[in-house]
């Protein structure tokens, strides 16, 4: 009856708590996808047991849906899908990236 999370990943802290399961998924989120306006850090703070991983549909900031895949920690596949036309500065491997995205297109990049 204390607080805690579930196997699930749910908040256990009694009453139920919105928040905390809000929170703990943004938590997660931050882990894997930083983005600041026009600029992305990907896997800032990917835990050692994530060793190998795939993200798909993750809204950043200036509403690009984003699709990376890593494998022994570094990133390997990314996906930008933008609405509008804009520039994005993509961080992951040590390297920085500026790529131009256009109106429902989408920029595929591989990392190896």
């Amino acid at each position: 009856m204390g607080g805690s999370i579930y196997p699930n990943m749910l908040c256990a802290h009694p009453p139920f708590q919105i928040d905390g399961n809000f929170g703990f998924a943004a938590a997660v989120a931050e882990m894997l996808i930083q983005s600041r306006k026009g600029h992305f850090l990907l896997l800032p703070a990917l835990p050692d047991e994530w060793k190998d991983g795939k993200v798909g549909g993750m809204k950043a900031q200036g509403a690009i849906t984003v699709d990376f895949e890593w494998r022994d920690g570094r990133i390997h596949r990314v996906r930008l899908c933008s609405s509008c036309e804009q520039k994005v500065t993509l961080e992951c491997n040590g390297i920085s990236k500026t790529v131009f995205l256009r109106p429902d297109g989408t920029e595929d990049m591989i990392f190896d």
